[in-house]
């Protein structure tokens, strides 16, 4: 090549680098390469965390408290690190596990779940109502807490097995009753109890059958009546006392009306808290085929207000 052939080469070969270094395109990479180097200088490395796994004091006193309890004594050195790498263990196969997806479509993974978060919940609500409240709601909601009428009567049982004409006999008897005879004598032999004292209605049919216990709610008491047929025979019946059905004082009940108020609370609050939840989220439920082979249901439900 002449010396004038290589000067003219490089003389273009400068121009075109000129132009190369000119471009704004380069001008930009070069900033950005000089702005990571600038970064990875000044800002020390950021650690993985989702590798990273750290045994915290509170959890080792977690595992000694709970071998404590189970054995009744602490554990060993040995027993000590086989409680921290199962742990360590269960750490890294969960993450992995979540790494991999193994907790979509799991129905026993959702209901878990979903039980972690309304037992989150409910402790938000976990605050002890005043008595004010607590009288209120014992009020609004007397159905829950009234207390039944209680009665109390004496019986005298008539066999129906070992009587030929036992509406004879009982008119008979109901005479000698209001002379003045002793009930327990005219009685047929029975395993029941003569008198009864202060049951409920509740009570008076696991003993003697709904019917019998309806029917002793209507007599007057003071009188010998009767007939009236249980599921074992028939009673001539004398009400001795009658306490009304009646709310009781919020003292009586504390405990069940507390109990009672704590859990409608929590309902609300969790039937709120979800109301909220659902607000956030579009929800479609796809249309399923009609039974009869005919075209789709044309619509998609959006929920919005949870029942």
């Amino acid at each position: 090549m002449s010396m004038d052939s290589h000067l003219k080469y490089r003389l273009i070969r400068n121009k075109r680098t000129m132009k190369v270094l000119r471009e704004p395109l380069l001008h930009f990479l070069l900033i950005g390469v000089g702005l990571f180097w600038l970064y990875s200088q000044i800002q020390p490395a950021v650690e993985d965390e989702s590798k990273r796994v750290v045994v915290t004091t509170g959890q080792t006193e977690q595992f000694i408290a709970q071998f404590s309890r189970t054995w009744m004594r602490p554990p060993t050195e040995t027993e000590m690190k086989g409680l921290t790498q199962s742990y360590i263990r269960d750490e890294i196969y969960y993450r992995e596990a979540i790494a991999l997806g193994l907790d979509r479509n799991d129905g026993l993974i959702r209901q878990r779940m979903r039980q972690k978060l309304e037992f989150i919940l409910e402790d938000l609500t976990a605050e002890d109502p005043d008595d004010a409240a607590l009288v209120l709601f014992l009020q609004e909601n007397s159905e829950r807490f009234m207390k039944q009428t209680q009665t109390s009567f004496e019986q005298v049982f008539l066999n129906v097995d070992k009587r030929q004409n036992l509406a004879a006999d009982a008119e008979n008897m109901l005479q000698s009753l209001q002379a003045g005879a002793v009930a327990e004598t005219l009685s047929d032999p029975t395993m029941l109890p003569y008198a009864y004292r202060l049951l409920t209605q509740n009570e008076i049919a696991q003993q003697l059958g709904s019917k019998f216990a309806q029917k002793i709610q209507t007599v007057t008491p003071g009188d010998w009546i009767g007939p009236i047929y249980s599921g074992i025979g028939g009673h001539l019946v004398k009400v001795t006392k009658v306490i009304p059905a009646r709310l009781p004082d919020l003292e009586e009940v504390r405990s069940e009306v507390k109990r009672e108020y704590m859990a409608q609370r929590s309902q609300q609050h969790k039937d709120s808290a979800y109301q909220k939840m659902l607000d956030d989220y579009e929800v479609v439920i796809e249309p399923m085929p009609l039974s009869n082979g005919d075209d789709n249901i044309a619509m998609a439900m959006q929920v919005k207000d949870a029942s």
